[in-house]
């Protein structure tokens, strides 16, 4: 039997038994074409499995949660009346025997399935997590549920009934959320199988905390990996980059190589070796997850920036946009900073719908503020913190959005929150390098300064290539 992370989705009709009795023939028969004309290619082309069919029920598995959204999404608008749905989704651990799925994973998706209202989708929180601000829908926070054969309570997510998929024809401008395949990591000589396996489980863990990509856990794709490599199964997996990595033990050392390859191109867009002890093998797989997710993800963006540095704005997308953007900002200088600004207005005006462009527009208030600018608007302190605090209702869990709110209540003198905003940050990524600085910085104009020399070497010490 063999275990691995998946994103698992549990599906039933809502009032099956009233259906059959009023016309089992009908019933039937509309429920099998809309098996076949749109739940199987649904699934398909999301990368899903349907591992069983129950009658009235589904139980399907992905390699990715955000491919799972997207299918339940597309299932629940395409279904016509009298047949309705609702749907749960989990993303947890599984075991899988000759094809078919067991364990807590699939229950709890089955306990969300029933939470759901008819037409409508519940999420756990780890689901939701890996999903906000990459589905085009919003979603209501349930509260803490008791799920039914479930030892602890679990908060629970909906989505809001008018927060249905556009359709083709009047869907917004596209967001191309970059993708990435994390295949198991190969150990290439002595007895290094067991810390490469714990590697690649505790990288898989530390990617996921990351908002700026979506991963494709490396336990849902093994099968893909396995038969066609990691490079083809990347393509089929829809994954814009793939994360391969070996390991070589010899006399205490361990030598670890990581690269990331371009999915579609093949190309190598990062790679790095390190060394390290071996003694402590804990120690050592916290050292790397550290390093190579801080690192990665940074390239992940430089990348990213790099594919449309020649091409015009009339041919970028909103994504691809933010990313331009982005590349301004990070020049930190007055001029570049307002350029910076038109972009993630003018992909607001778009995309009002995604947390990012609004974070961005945020720090260049946050950067201008802080460097001592000419203010661009009289109250620019007071909006870039209105504009985070409507973040912060709806995105509690995010990050970087604790990171800005921190600076900004900073710069407003308020030490206490900053530091309480930057730890918060840190502590829902602690492997992201500029987390660890954000929060190091806040205990400094604290006057924590051994706290702050902790962080900040901490930070340093993960990312090495992070600007100062």
């Amino acid at each position: 039997m063999e275990r691995r992370l998946a994103a698992i989705l549990a599906a039933d009709v809502v009032g099956y038994s009233r259906l059959m009795g009023e016309d089992e023939a009908g019933t039937l028969a509309r429920l099998k074409s809309c098996e076949t004309d749109l739940i199987e290619p649904t699934v398909e082309r999301h990368g899903g499995r349907i591992v069983k069919r129950m009658g009235d029920g589904y139980l399907v598995e992905f390699a990715s949660v955000v491919a799972a959204v997207e299918c339940a999404l597309a299932w629940l608008t395409g279904t016509e009346a009298p047949i309705a749905f609702r749907i749960g989704i989990h993303i947890g651990d599984a075991m899988v025997e000759q094809g078919d799925l067991y364990g807590d994973g699939v229950n709890v998706a089955a306990r969300l399935e029933a939470l759901a209202e008819p037409g409508g989708l519940c999420l756990s929180e780890d689901a939701q997590r890996q999903v906000r601000g990459k589905v085009d829908t919003r979603w209501e926070d349930a509260g803490p549920q008791r799920l039914k054969n479930i030892a602890e309570e679990m908060r629970v997510f909906r989505n809001l009934p008018d927060a249905a998929p556009i359709r083709a024809g009047s869907a917004p401008a596209e967001w191309r959320m970059p993708r990435i395949l994390l295949a198991p990591f190969r150990s290439l000589g002595g007895d290094g199988a067991a810390l490469a396996s714990g590697l690649t489980e505790t990288l898989a863990a530390a990617l996921a905390h990351f908002e700026e990509f979506e991963l494709i856990d490396p336990g849902a794709a093994t099968e893909a990996i396995a038969s066609q490599g990691p490079a083809a199964a990347g393509r089929r997996l829809g994954a814009t980059y793939v994360l391969e990595g070996t390991l070589q033990l010899a006399a205490g050392k361990a030598r670890i190589g990581v690269q990331l390859v371009d999915a579609t191109a093949g190309g190598r867009v990062w790679s790095e070796t390190l060394d390290q002890d071996a003694e402590d093998v804990f120690a050592l797989q916290d050292d790397i997850t550290a390093r190579v997710a801080s690192v990665m993800g940074e390239a992940v963006n430089e990348e990213q920036a790099r594919a449309i540095a020649s091409l015009p704005d009339a041919d970028l997308d909103a994504f691809q946009l933010m990313q331009r953007g982005i590349r301004y900002l990070h020049r930190a200088n007055v001029d570049d900073n307002r350029v910076a600004r038109d972009y993630f207005e003018r992909v607001i005006a778009q995309r009002p719908d995604h947390y990012f462009p609004t974070l961005c527009l945020g720090w260049t208030y946050a950067i201008e503020i802080a460097s001592g600018w000419p203010a661009s608007r009289p109250d620019a302190l007071d909006y870039a913190t209105g504009l985070v605090r409507g973040l912060l209702r709806r995105y509690d869990r995010s990050a970087h959005v604790h990171r800005l709110m921190g600076r900004l209540v900073l710069l407003a003198g308020d030490h206490e929150q900053g530091v309480a905003h930057s730890e918060r940050a840190y502590r829902l990524n602690p492997f992201h390098s500029d987390m660890s600085f954000s929060y190091g910085t806040a205990l400094l104009w604290d006057g924590q300064i051994e706290a702050a020399r902790e962080m900040l070497e901490r930070s340093f010490a993960i990312n090495p290539y992070a600007p100062v």
